[in-house]
């Protein structure tokens, strides 16, 4: 077996957003205005442009008469950072622009998407980039034949680690001498043999890569053989399986049909972290939903994990999840959730139960 690993020597891209989150999370307030623009640089820098300058016209006159030329000003960097030339990987901006005393600026380009929109307020929007780090987790990709496999770890979207595995050639002089019995028993160890190796990689990526979540593809008899060497604990990370071979060299479909897959497991984890609030809320009194339970419950240091709609109102999401991020808390987000929805659009588990407070309140727990 021949095994060729291409790496991505970055920093931990997860990591990285996370930062990035704090540090917009944190941004003190100023007399002018942030302007949050996230750009889908899929489409043209015309059609981009233009989109901003009419929300631009709508925007500012939001806006007191002495913030319009900071708002100005701010689109003018936007539009700077549009223009720029970007590489063909990139398929997403987020830039953010404060002018003034205290000026602010930041631009992080993602190979991941996210949608155009922009917002105008007192401080950075940061739910997309939330709503992004949740939807693109990191996963490992296992693409599995009978002579070839590919073991990829993909972060946002994007493949961070690519390993190539080659099966063998096997002897064929040698098996000219042999039973077809020896030949066929031969092959089948050879097969079992390679069948360890990738059980091995994808272990070993997910062990040093701190991996959760695993998704098999390529040929169905593959599959199984790679699903059969697998220890248990790996078994039980495995996503989804997805019994279609690459085009010949070309895995791109099956990468993005793995993207989507991954997806579909988050959704699904996401509901089950609603059922889980609605059956703490029933029972143990463990967890709280709605909007001024959520808020209390972080102020007094109570939550263990924020759950929180897409569609809630964004003065109240955005709040929320600034909040969060500020304690460092576990967020999921879910999408046209309708349990969640009926429980008012987020909930929270908690660690301890709002009774057990003391006697001053919140202050006490270091709230604000």
């Amino acid at each position: 077996m021949t095994v060729t690993a291409t790496t991505s020597f970055h920093d931990n891209e997860m990591l990285k957003l996370r930062r990035h989150i704090s540090a917009l999370a944190s941004l003190p307030i100023s007399d002018a205005p942030v302007l949050s623009a996230y750009f889908d640089v899929r489409t043209s820098p015309e059609a981009m442009e233009s989109a901003l300058k009419i929300w631009a016209i709508a925007a500012k006159h939001q806006l007191p008469a002495k913030q319009r030329t900071l708002f100005r000003q701010s689109k003018e960097e936007l539009v700077m950072m549009l223009r720029q030339k970007w590489p063909e990987s990139i398929r997403s901006l987020a830039v953010f622009s404060r002018v003034g005393q205290h000026p602010f600026l930041m631009v992080l380009p993602f190979e991941a998407v996210i949608e155009t929109q922009f917002y105008c307020d007192d401080r950075p929007v940061i739910f997309p980039l939330v709503q992004l780090k949740d939807r693109f987790h990191r996963f490992v990709l296992a693409i599995c034949t009978e002579e070839t496999s590919r073991v990829m770890e993909l972060n946002l979207g994007t493949i961070r680690e690519d390993i190539h595995l080659h099966k063998s050639v096997a002897n064929i002089e040698l098996d000219r001498h042999e039973s077809r019995e020896k030949i066929m028993h031969r092959r089948a160890e050879d097969a079992r043999r390679f069948a360890r190796e990738e059980a091995h990689v994808i272990g070993d990526l997910m062990a040093r890569q701190s991996l959760s979540h695993l998704i098999i593809a390529g040929q169905p008899r593959s599959i199984s053989a790679v699903r059969d060497q697998l220890p248990k604990h790996l078994l039980s990370s495995i996503v989804d399986a997805l019994p279609h071979a690459p085009n010949g060299h070309d895995c791109s479909s099956l990468i993005e049909e793995a993207i989507k897959a991954f997806v579909e497991a988050e959704k699904k984890e996401s509901r089950r972290a609603v059922e889980k609030i609605q059956d703490l809320v029933r029972s143990k009194g463990l967890a709280v939903v709605g909007m001024h339970a959520c808020r209390d419950a972080i102020f007094a240091g109570a939550v263990a994990q924020l759950v929180i709609a897409e569609e809630l109102h964004p003065t109240e999401r955005e709040e929320l999840v600034r909040l969060a991020t500020l304690r460092d808390l576990p967020i999921e987000v879910c999408e046209n959730d309708s349990l969640l929805l009926s429980l008012g659009g987020v909930g929270c588990m908690l660690r301890f139960r709002m009774e057990y407070l003391p006697a001053d309140g919140i202050d006490a727990w270091g709230g604000g």
